[in-house]
């Protein structure tokens, strides 16, 4: 029988149901100009340039919580400081902790909000400024609604199953309910494309044509469109060529500035959160990596992400800040063309990235890949096969690469959810495959009839 987890009761009003959705008319008022439209913009774009904590790309205190939950890390292994740190998943599922994912859902739902106001009321998109103003508003609304179908939907296997309620218009009095995952899907894909066709290239909205083409390329990969992916994917590497050597180091750790191939980051600007920061850099080296990670990096020195991502005591030494660069999507290409049957092309890939990563390297051939890894976490690929030499080497070279970048959580859900545990004071956490579907909030559900939670939560 599937487990059911229960939650602590969310402590807010009847009253503010939903009201991420609303604006009061208490002395405001919708945008008129279209200076007022990118000044709306500007408040999520000024948090994520500070690092502030915002849903549309993580800041070091989020990349804590997301990465020490998951097979990296070893919690029965925490120093004393690390208390602070959640065990698993089910640490945030629910009640009042800063990475509440209930929380989020609403926060995400605030940002299609906010982009709905200027899509919506946008009176002109003739002039340059307008139509930078509009592109970035779809981009954002594109972004936040891919970010809600990865985390409170459960993996692509058909256009039927639950999809997210979609809020095309900004209606104080909408509530709409789960839509499928096929109208989900097209109206993302939709948005992105709107989103492309304003060319958006000033620097100062952020999400340019090429932030937007990442993105959407993430969206491709998650549906698993890996024909619509890979060109996608391939145009970002060749713009953004591949790091390698001391440029490598100082883009992966670098504080505030974009180096490197790096298409978008947070903390572009030192500011108020510098010491929200500090901690973060701090608290993560209070849960040392298991053995197991860490002797994925077989090439030990020869490979430049050991020294360079944790010391001889397994304790994280990478610079932990949200950020887009094109080695993921070097590896997306290679993912992609795995499924698609172009094994010398996927293998062609994943060795460019291991040559730049590992001293001397010998690029593998399909004879001479290792076998694969009985004893993995993960035993099947995002199409549900049993792993092949190939798909593991691809999959091991993304958790070595995207470690501490906010990824490993979603890669366990894209591959087969599998289910592990954690032990502490003598207590053992487990994530159960349902976990990794985040709950809808517990007041959305009990207040708008016919709103469909997630399969394995009871309030």
């Amino acid at each position: 029988m599937k487990k059911i987890l229960f939650f602590t009761l969310i402590t807010f009003s009847i009253s503010s149901c939903t009201d991420y959705l609303e604006v009061k008319t208490y002395g405001k008022a919708i945008p008129k100009t279209s200076e007022e439209f990118s000044a709306l913009l500007h408040t999520h774009l000024n948090d994520i340039d500070y690092g502030a904590d915002h849903v549309l790309i993580e800041n070091a205190s989020a990349l804590v919580s997301m990465e020490s939950i998951t097979d990296n890390f070893s919690v029965a292994l925490t120093m004393p400081a690390g208390t602070v740190l959640p065990k698993y998943i089910g640490d945030m599922l629910g009640g009042n902790s800063g990475s509440n994912k209930q929380r989020r859902y609403e926060l995400l739902y605030a940002v299609v909000r906010d982009a709905n106001i200027i899509i919506n009321n946008m009176p002109s998109v003739e002039h340059t400024d307008e139509q930078n103003v509009m592109g970035t508003a779809y981009a954002m609304r594109a972004i936040a609604y891919y970010h809600l179908l990865r985390e409170f939907c459960e993996p692509y296997e058909s256009d039927e199953q639950l999809g997210l309620p979609i809020v095309r218009d900004f209606d104080m009095e909408e509530r709409p309910l789960r839509s499928n995952y096929g109208m989900t899907r097209t109206f993302i894909e939709d948005d992105f494309k709107s989103a492309l066709s304003f060319a958006v290239s000033d620097e100062i909205y952020r999400y340019t044509e090429d932030v937007v083409k990442a993105y959407q390329t993430r969206f491709y990969f998650w549906t698993k469109q890996w024909d619509k992916a890979a060109p996608l994917a391939k145009e970002i590497v060749s713009d953004y060529p591949l790091a390698e050597g001391q440029a490598y180091t100082t883009m992966i750790q670098a504080r505030n500035e974009k180096t490197g191939n790096v298409l978008f980051r947070s903390y572009l600007f030192p500011g108020n959160q510098d010491q929200a920061f500090t901690d973060a850099q701090r608290v993560i080296k209070t849960r040392p990596l298991t053995k197991e990670f860490v002797d994925l990096f077989e090439e030990r020195n020869r490979d430049i992400r050991h020294a360079l991502y944790f010391d001889n005591k397994r304790l994280t030494q990478k610079m932990l800040s949200g950020k887009v660069r094109s080695a993921e999507f070097q590896l997306v290409l290679a993912e992609c063309y795995a499924h698609l049957g172009q094994h010398d092309l996927a293998l062609e890939a994943v060795n460019t990235l291991r040559s730049m990563r590992i001293a001397n390297y010998v690029d593998y051939s399909l004879e001479t890949l290792p076998a694969v890894d009985l004893s993995a976490l993960i035993k099947v690929d995002a199409e549900g096969k049993l792993l092949t030499p190939l798909m593991q080497l691809i999959l091991r070279e993304r958790r070595k690469e995207l470690f501490a970048e906010g990824d490993r959580f979603f890669e366990l859900k894209r591959n087969g959810r599998p289910t592990f545990w954690a032990a502490s004071n003598g207590l053992k956490y487990t994530t159960e495959e349902y976990m990794y579907t985040f709950p809808l909030p517990r007041i959305d559900v009990e207040l708008i009839p016919g709103l469909i939670q997630n399969e394995g939560y009871q309030f």
